[in-house]
Parts: structure tokens; sequence; C-alpha cells
């Protein structure tokens, strides 16, 4: 591996150019649009506030360079300039008062070793960047998550584990009868932790992927990592979802059967290691559990999605990447959705639903006749039109190939309508117009305090068309059933992550924090208005990060 050394230098502050922003009726609001016309709005700097200065500029790792010569690839699907780095930033604007914590946003971020590339944008190991808030100053670093994949393909210059769509490349046929012996032993799955990070009720704070080994402690203040978050049950199992649900009181998660086709829905609680099954869902249809990379609650409910893309052990076998990975499309299998008591663990309702792609659901609530009984559940995600290519698009060869055509699949919210009557049949249609976001639609947030609850707003990454990956920011009304979006030409936002002010009554009232990758190879924080939507302000990087997936909050103690 080339030396990751970097020099001090001052970076001056660059106003920023081609800032768009919208608004169908020609509000006054500033860097939004309402629903289906966009029209654009450069930012002003004039409207700006300089308030701190800030930080270092990097020295490229040599075995980049040519990487980041060629003009086609964005910043976005280039690999991370340096292992880590750390500085003040230069703030545009005026960061709240009440903003005091740490933004950790996580994500594949290094997608070559040596003069080897990956394929995917899931293959690439893990970059954690942290945003430090603190009486109006914004501290920002990224570093490398050490897991044993990434350092030891650092050390042995060559892939060592079985990444999303990457596996080893080995000598002779015994090492590939090992080889098997280690994937079913779960050895050479990869613990590269690359997806999310949350922060348990007790103040850990864990860097996840699907594989259950990829459980990683991280140091929220220096990023370091330290250590394998160890799972002390005997529940076994190689892969869980991605996407647990975490609050201060708990931990869900889901863990699929792949070999009785089905689902463990297990609980841990702060300050503890152990998983406790809360229940078992069996699989309705297919030769395998559906792919569970999220899931939704309500306040007392589990939905467990049962999708037809299903995990396939024959695709997880092969040497080289099949079209969908280590997964299949089996339509005939049917889409299911099951609703588990968390109380008792039984089973209230299992119906089958069109089907449906999805990788992120939004969130879920009970709906009640008059008399306050539960009649169904509702449950909102991010849906692909039961599309599978939205996988294939994710390669990198795609995303950096990016002509002018618009070849993003349609996506929209997705809302599931679930009887509790017994009936056998949900429901799955849009939950509003699709073109109010530019008919695309992922990477989600909203206000946690309305997790499992009935809400009105929802944040997501949309489309302005044409493009090749969502390229807005967008705020879902769900009762007005009307999107604002935020758009920059060139730019690729990662997820909004909302942060609640302290104190607040209104379902919006706070803030968006996103980070920018720009088609010139800058790159920026960025803080919007959760209520207008308007950008209140942002903070210039020394140098663009590849695109990140997904974050948590870590609120000043």
């Amino acid at each position: 591996m080339a030396s990751l050394a970097f020099s001090a230098k001052t970076v001056r502050c660059i106003s920023p150019s081609n800032a768009m922003v919208s608004d169908q009726y020609e509000s006054k609001r500033r860097g939004l649009s309402f629903g289906k016309g966009i029209f654009a709005r450069k930012h002003d700097p004039r409207d700006s506030v300089v308030t701190k200065v800030a930080t270092q500029a990097p020295t490229v790792i040599p075995s980049l360079e040519k990487e980041l010569a060629g003009d086609r690839n964005h910043v976005a699907w280039t690999s991370v300039q340096q292992e880590r780095w750390e500085g003040e930033l230069v703030v545009e604007g005026e960061i709240p008062l009440w903003l005091n914590g740490t933004y950790l946003r996580n994500g594949p971020g290094l997608w070559h070793i040596g003069s080897y590339n990956f394929r995917h944008l899931f293959d690439g190991y893990a970059t954690l960047v942290r945003l430090h808030f603190e009486n109006g100053r914004l501290t920002a670093g990224h570093r490398q998550i050490e897991s044993e994949a990434y350092k030891a393909a650092k050390n042995n210059n060559k892939l060592c584990y079985r990444e999303f769509s990457e596996v080893p490349k080995l000598d002779n046929f015994l090492a590939y009868i090992g080889e098997l012996a280690n994937l079913f032993s779960g050895a050479s799955l990869t613990d590269n932790a690359n997806t999310g990070v949350v922060k348990l009720g007790d103040g850990r704070v864990v860097c996840l992927t699907e594989t259950q080994k990829g459980s990683i402690i991280v140091d929220p203040n220096t990023l370091d990592t330290l250590g394998k978050f160890e799972y002390s049950d005997s529940l076994g199992g190689l892969i869980h979802s991605a996407h647990p649900i975490v609050t201060d009181t708990e931990f869900l998660t889901l863990l699929p059967d792949l070999l009785k086709p089905g689902y463990l829905v297990v609980r841990m609680e702060p300050g503890s290691n152990e998983r406790k099954v809360i229940g078992r869902v069996d699989c309705r249809g297919g030769p395998a559990p559906g792919w569970v990379h999220s899931f939704p609650v309500t306040e007392h409910y589990v939905i467990v999605p049962e999708m037809p893309l299903r995990y396939c052990a024959q695709n997880l076998l092969k040497a080289e990447p099949t079209p969908l990975y280590k997964f299949e499309w089996h339509p005939d299998s049917k889409g299911f959705m099951h609703v588990m008591c968390k109380a008792s663990g039984n089973i209230v309702a299992s119906v089958e639903v069109p089907l449906y792609v999805t990788f992120h659901f939004i969130n879920a609530y009970e709906e009640k006749d008059e008399d306050g009984r539960v009649t169904a559940i509702i449950a909102d995600c991010c849906e692909h039109n039961a599309d599978t290519t939205i996988l294939e698009r994710l390669r990198l060869q795609n995303l950096r190939a990016f002509m002018g055509e618009d070849v993003l699949p349609d996506a929209r919210v997705g809302r599931f309508i679930i009887p509790l009557d017994g009936s056998p049949y949900g429901k799955l249609e849009a939950a509003l117009d699709p073109e109010e976001h530019g008919k695309g639609m992922d990477m989600c947030s909203f206000n946690p305090a309305y997790l499992g609850k009935k809400y009105r707003y929802a944040y997501a990454c949309g489309a302005q068309r044409p493009c090749n990956f969502p390229n807005t920011l967008t705020k879902i009304d769900l009762f007005e059933k009307k999107a604002k979006n935020w758009y920059e030409e060139g730019a690729v936002p990662s997820e909004p992550f909302f942060v609640a002010r302290p104190g607040a009554t209104e379902e919006d009232d706070g803030l968006l924090i996103s980070m920018i990758s720009e088609k010139n190879g800058d790159g920026y924080a960025l803080l919007l208005d959760g209520s207008t939507f308007e950008e209140i302000a942002r903070a210039k990087f020394p140098y663009g990060l590849p695109y990140g997936l997904h974050g948590c909050w870590v609120p000043k103690k």
C-alpha cells in the first residue's frame, strides 16, 4: 500500500458555483421546489457568513493518481484520497447553536487494492466520516474502518475476503476447496462494515454490514476501530439485517435462516451483547428467505418482509458474480409481509402483496378505527417497482460511465397496507405521485421521535432527470402528497439525516445533514432547514469525498 502521509496547508474558502435551487410556485423559500416543476437558481454567496477558518489539504495516494485523472470519474465513485484526515472547516451561513453533537456517516470509500479495481458500489472498504458540531463551529474527519478484510488487503496487496461481488483469486483447485469450507463456516465472508453505523442505548457506536461478523465498535470522537462487537448468545447464523432498529431502550434485528427458510426476530438490551428470540417467521414462498436489508416496526409489532428477491446459496458459492450477485429473483414465489407481536412473538398477520423490490423501509405505524382498535399496519419503503435492475445500475462501471442518458430505474414511496382482520392479501400503492420527487427514491430518514408512529414527513434522495443515480434531496409530505426538492447541478448528495431541535413540538422542527460530492472533484457538508427545506449552511471539505451510505447522530453529553 502506498504511503498515506499528508501535508498541512491552509485551504481558502471558495464560493460554490452552480448551486441550483428551485420552487414551482416562485415562493420566497430559497433552495427548494414544490412538486413536479423544477426551476434553477444559483446559490448567492452574499447570503452566507464565513464563521471559522480551517483545514488541511491532502496528499493523493500515488496508486490513485491515474484513477483520479479520468474526467468521467465523478468523485462520488472515486476511492478516497487518503486513509485519514481531520480539520476544522470553513462554514458559509450559520450553524444553529443548538446543534451540538457528532454526525457519523459510513459507506464504501475505497474501491481498489493495488492495481485491482472492484466491480460494485457495495464492495468498497468502509470509510467513516465524522462531522462534529459545537458552538456554531464544525470539525470534520474521516478514517478507514480497520476490519480484518481491510487490514488483510492492505498487508497482502490483494483481496482476501469475499465482498458483495468480489471473490479472492485462488491459485489452484485445492485452494478453492479450502475456500468453500471457509465459506460454509463463515471464515471467508467479509467483516467489511461498510453499510451503516448506530449508537446503541448504552452509548457504544457500532458499524454494520450484512454479515454478523462485520459488526465493529468504533470511537465516535477519534474514529479509531476499537474491536469486534461479539454476540454472546448461541443463535449462530452468518447474516442479519444491515439495518437494525435501534433506540435508547432496545436493539431489534432479523436473522435470516438459509437452511430452513425463515427469519428469527431478536431483541438485545442496552449494555448486553446477547440477542434473545422474540419469535420466528417461516417463509411462505421460494427456496430461500427474501433479502432483508431493512425492516420496519410499529409501537407493538415487528414487520417482517419476505421479498421475492431471495438469497441464493448457489450464487454465493460461485467464483464470479451472477447478474443478481448473492440473490435470485423468484417472481413465482410471490411477495409477502408478516406482522409479529413484539410482546408475545405471535404472528398476527401474514399477507400476500404485489411483487416488490426495496432496500430501505422508511417507517410504519398502526392504523386505528374510531374505537382505537388496530385495523391495519401501514408500512412505507423506497420501492423500485419490482425492478431488480437497480442492483446492476450500481456497478461502478455504470456509475462512472454516465453520459447524460436517463438510466436510473424508477422508484416511489411504496406504501404497504396490511389488514389485521385475517384477510389473505395486502395492498401496495404509491404514497404520492412519484413525479413529485422525479421518480427517484432511496436513502431515507425521518424524525426518530416518530419511529413506529403515524408520521407526516420523510426525507430522502430523489431525482432530477436525466440521471443515473439519485441526485436531489427531497422532503416528502405524506399528508399533502407533495415534495420539496433541493438540487445542485453535477452534485451527488448522500442520505439526508434528520436531527430534531431540542424541545421541538413540530415534527419537522430540526435540520437535515447531508454530504455532497461534486462533479468537479470538490465536496461539502450541507445543512437544510427541516421545515422550509432552505439551505442553512455549508462547509467545504479540503477535497471531495466518495459517496457514503448511512449515518447516525451522537448528541453531546
